[in-house]
């Protein structure tokens, strides 16, 4: 699945994903994104960025 995000710190494109959920039915799954340009770190559609990698979580 390939999302549109772009990095809520520095608005780049070059993301690192990781799944963080179980993938539902109609194909959707949440995901934790690390921006490989500023190293932020953001769930996907959240709109919260994280101190720390929360590829961990869920």
């Amino acid at each position: 699945m390939e999302c549109g995000c772009r990095c809520m710190s520095c608005g780049g494109t070059d993301l690192e994903s990781h799944r963080t959920g179980p993938v539902e039915e109609d194909g959707y799954y949440d995901r934790h994104h690390t921006c490989r340009g500023c190293g932020a770190h953001f769930d996907h559609l959240e709109g919260r960025i994280d101190g720390e990698c929360g590829c961990k979580r869920g």
